[in-house]
């Protein structure tokens, strides 16, 4: 006979480890802090008057273009090398999305297509298609070849790969024009703030559908005309927010009255990016759900 005491503790259930960077929580807590920064900015520069109006400061301008990057190192690039599964060739995505915007897109918006010649004259509509079949779609094709041509068949394992690798390509693509509009405009430290969490915030949206056509592209099997639709889309999506970024900038108080509201855009940015991650987030996690379903009927009993 044993006198060995017994253990009435009750047993603990083990804790299930998630493998990989959670990508939502990570790209939530970037968008909010450049929201954050830039918003405080724009408080204490033309609300309380705590930073002059006209300040022109170019490194402030510089550190403000390169805030998203420092973000998303700190943040999701940070997480990523802390999970158990991190996701390869990240940051080589990243430095891939800003190649081809400096080597490729760059040159095209200013020898090619000069967007800032003829579309601001433009109404609405102008502006909204103009900009889509010109900067917009350039910029999306760009990207798209950046995951398709590299990395996709091999390291897509999984929807939520496609919106990690999209929205690295895309912020890379959006931090070389930040640096380009901080170094090459006359613009102050609050506009440059501005814009460079406006133009992030859309990179950035039109990255997650990119990649989320990709995904589905790569783990299901979509109709051929597919991809030209998510690539349509995107450029679409970015045309819209320019035609809509003119209206929430300058807002009409009467008759050859008008009054600029710099914050609309941030605003509408801002709601932009927020309104498709939770979209997105919602689709991939149905579509996952609905694949496991099938699986499980699928296998034999």
């Amino acid at each position: 006979m044993s006198f060995e005491p017994i253990l009435l503790a009750p047993e603990e259930e083990p804790v299930e480890v998630y493998p990989y960077r959670r990508v939502w929580q990570t790209t939530w807590q970037e968008v909010l802090l450049l929201f954050a920064v830039v918003a405080a900015i724009y408080a204490a520069t033309l609300v309380f008057d705590l930073l002059p109006d006209g300040l022109r400061d170019t490194r402030g301008k510089l550190a403000l273009a390169l805030l998203p990057l420092a973000a998303w190192l700190l943040i999701s690039y940070r997480g990523e090398r802390r999970a158990v599964a991190p996701r390869p060739y990240l940051l080589s995505v990243l430095l891939l999305g800003a190649l081809v915007a400096n080597a490729v897109a760059m040159p095209l918006s200013e020898r090619l297509f000069v967007p800032d010649r003829w579309l601001p004259p433009q109404g609405f509509f102008g502006r909204a298609l103009g900009y889509t079949f010109t900067v917009g779609f350039a910029g999306v094709f760009l990207r798209y070849a950046v995951l398709r041509y590299t990395i996709w068949e091999t390291y897509f394992r999984q929807r939520l790969d496609a919106a990690a690798y999209a929205l690295a390509a895309s912020l890379g693509f959006a931090v070389i024009l930040n640096v380009r509009y901080a170094l090459d405009t006359d613009a102050t430290v609050v506009a440059t703030g501005l814009w460079v969490a406006s133009n992030t915030f859309v990179h950035m949206a039109t990255g997650l559908v990119i990649g989320f056509f990709l995904g589905e592209l790569r783990v299901s099997r979509p109709p051929v005309i597919w991809m030209p639709a998510g690539l349509l889309m995107a450029a679409f999506l970015g045309g819209l927010h320019y035609g809509f970024r003119g209206i929430a900038i300058v807002s009409g108080l009467g008759v050859g009255a008008t009054a600029s509201r710099p914050i609309g855009g941030l605003a509408l940015s801002f709601a932009l990016i927020a309104a498709l991650l939770l979209i997105f987030a919602f689709l991939i996690q149905s579509a996952d759900e609905r694949q496991q379903t099938a699986a499980g009927r699928r296998e034999p009993l």
